[in-house]
């Protein structure tokens, strides 16, 4: 009668280093994405009555409060002609109040906006248009 008798081993290789390819990566921070355009106010619009007789649509939606998480990056995917979008601090728009602090791409009518909200923006925001008041609407920022 004969017996086999299997011994195993299990060894890692390591680079050297910091990195022991063990390490997870860092999570990058969640992105949001929103399409922007312009279409003909409605009386659905909050600001109806106010302002300018177009308004910016997110995702196909008029008066949106936008509600953002500070340290999340939003896309903004903005074709709005003749309409430039940014973020704002003034509730009418007309280029008053601009942020810039996290912001990319700014006062565009064609192309993309990135926000990362922090914790130097007030709770309260809103995306507008630079030329014409009320087009836009609320963004209330929270803590994650």
């Amino acid at each position: 009668m004969f017996a086999i008798l299997f011994s195993f081993a299990i060894y890692s290789c390591s680079s050297g280093g910091d990195d022991d390819g063990m390490s997870p990566s860092p999570e990058p921070d969640p992105v949001a994405d929103f399409t922007v355009r312009a279409a003909t106010k409605t009386a659905n619009h909050p600001w109806a009555n106010q302002g300018h007789s177009v308004a910016f649509t997110i995702n196909g939606n008029e008066g949106v409060t936008l509600n953002l998480t500070r340290g999340t990056t939003y896309v903004f995917d903005i074709n709005t002609p003749s309409h430039p979008f940014y973020i704002s601090t003034n509730d009418t728009g007309e280029g008053e109040g601009e942020i810039t602090d996290g912001v990319t791409g700014g006062m565009t009518t064609n192309g993309t906006l990135s926000f990362t909200p922090n914790s130097n923006h007030p709770d309260m925001l809103y995306y507008q248009c630079s030329v014409h008041p009320n087009m836009g609407y609320i963004i209330i920022l929270t803590d994650p």
